[in-house]
């Protein structure tokens, strides 16, 4: 403890007007940190995610594959909850940041004493106590700063720099699977609509049909069986239309909650026109895949934060210095011509009962825990981009294939409805044409759909769907891989990883 004394200064004169100041002075400071710019806190994500002003869309109006896309990634809550993880880490890396700075406190203390006289039995002549009390008040500024932490604060900040980076990642890749399911839903709907009219225009010839087949009964030119037939036919049609019907309105429902918007009845513009693309090969795809995938990147972020975690950790062992500085602006206590005092501290950990080795062995197994989820995100990312792939690839074939398909079950169609106009072919001959004409229609129809949805799988894949999608969303910045690849043993440093400082014990807690 250090004091130093100044003799010139007036203690006590004043010191009820300064105890009100210093008081209205800590509610100030209370009340100024309470002012939060939340809309600022927001926008630090949500230009991030989605960029601009939010999209407004009117019920009813046209809907694009980029509208909906756009509205997702303005509306979803999703977003702003993951935002809200960026928003907390860049606020513990703050608090991180202020434990390497020296505080400043304004404080105060005050003391009531009671002093009780002697003399006639501790009475006065009126039989009362002579009690006597006084107030005593310290007021001042208190500074406090520590000079060594055995780089702890520092390594503490490093890990928060690379789980903010996280974040963000993670925000983007939120918002890559967000799209992706929007564009699925958005397919839904389209593939839905599309059954519901192939199903109504069947159903319309198929009643104009009914209406032949009893027109020639009643003449004498159809079987019963021949009515029969149909009927049940129209029936099968009225049930699939029913089915269709109640699945659109689901995929509308779902698309809306995605969107944000009431898009309940809005007519779908699609506007998505798969291109060609440039034949790249699977393997380029893959490199491709491991540069842009944003789950991957995070994951690597995740590595190096728990790596500099560890060295956190492991700094506990050195020792800790701090510095503490009182600037008295009034004393009353003893000794009151005392202005200042200093205190200061040296830690040093000589037996923590274990609980220091305990963090580092804990703060060692996060890390290769993170080693091997980054491995497994890794090889996931691979294995996404090869189903994805593939998928494209039977997409592609199985759209010929039922083009063919559609052509030949409608040359079918015709030639039944010639042959049993001539009366050379049966009514069920007819009706077994129309069935298979209509399913590969409902086939293709589906099918084509699916192609222009594997399309956006494959770009989801590859970590891209926002930036071939939607060209003026704000873009990951692009970079090519700098993974930390899995050592073979995950019980030891992962290459180019910073190493951990040598200290006591550390050789206990790497081994």
């Amino acid at each position: 403890m250090i004091e130093g004394c100044n003799h010139h200064s007036p203690r006590g004169a004043g010191h009820g007007a300064l105890h009100r100041a210093c008081i209205g002075a800590a509610v100030l400071a209370v009340a100024s940190g309470c002012s939060v710019d939340q809309k600022r806190e927001v926008a630090a994500y949500r230009e991030l995610a989605a960029g601009g002003a939010p999209l407004v869309f009117a019920a009813d109006s046209p809907l694009s594959l980029e509208v909906a896309l756009r509205l997702a990634a303005h509306h979803n809550e999703r977003l702003g909850i993951e935002g809200e993880n960026l928003v907390q880490s860049l606020a513990a890396r703050r608090r991180a940041a202020a434990t390497l700075l020296p505080t400043l406190d304004l404080f105060g203390t005050s003391t009531v004493r009671e002093n009780v006289g002697g003399g006639g039995g501790g009475t006065d002549s009126g039989g009362s106590s002579n009690t006597a009390r006084n107030t005593i008040f310290d007021g001042g500024l208190r500074a406090q700063y520590t000079l060594l932490t055995g780089m702890t604060d520092f390594a503490a900040a490093s890990a928060l720099d690379a789980t903010i980076e996280q974040r963000r990642w993670l925000l983007l890749d939120l918002r890559e699977t967000l799209l992706i399911e929007t564009a699925r839903a958005y397919y839904s709907v389209a593939v839905s609509e599309q059954l519901v009219r192939v199903i109504e225009s069947s159903a319309r010839v198929q009643a104009e049909r009914l209406r032949d087949i009893r027109g020639r009964q009643e003449v004498g030119f159809a079987r019963p069986l021949d009515v029969a037939q149909i009927e049940s036919q129209v029936s099968a049609t009225a049930v699939a239309l029913l089915n269709a019907q109640n699945a659109q309105r689901n995929a509308r429902s779902a698309l809306s909650l995605l969107t944000g918007a009431a898009v309940h009845e809005s007519p779908l513009t699609d506007g998505f026109a798969p291109d060609s693309g440039a034949g790249e090969s699977l393997e380029e795809l893959i490199a491709l895949g491991l540069a842009h995938r944003q789950d991957v990147v995070a994951a690597d972020a995740a590595v190096r934060a728990a790596r500099r975690t560890v060295d956190a950790e492991i700094g506990r062992y050195y020792p800790t210095v701090t510095l503490n500085l009182d600037y008295f602006l009034t004393r009353q206590s003893v000794p009151t011509e005392r202005d200042w005092s200093a205190l200061l501290t040296l830690n040093l950990p000589l037996f923590s009962a274990g609980r220091i080795d305990a963090d580092v062995r804990g703060a060692w197994s996060r890390f290769r825990q993170e080693l091997l989820r980054f491995s497994l995100t890794r090889r996931q990312a691979e294995t996404d981009v090869r189903i994805a792939h593939e998928q494209l690839r039977s997409a592609g074939l199985r759209v010929k294939e039922l083009d063919r398909q559609v052509r030949a079950a409608a040359e079918s169609l015709r030639q039944a409805e010639a042959a049993y106009a001539a009366g050379l072919g049966t009514n069920l001959e007819r009706i077994t044409a129309q069935d298979q004409a209509l399913s590969a229609e409902l086939s293709l129809a589906r099918e084509r759909y699916a192609l222009k949805v594997a399309h956006l799988e494959l770009r989801r894949s590859l970590g891209t769907l926002a930036a071939d999608t939607l060209a003026d969303l704000p873009r990951a910045p692009v970079r090519r891989f700098e993974g930390v690849p899995l050592p073979e043993s995950p019980f030891i440093n992962a290459p180019g990883l910073p190493a951990a400082p040598v200290a006591a014990g550390a050789a206990r807690e790497g081994g």
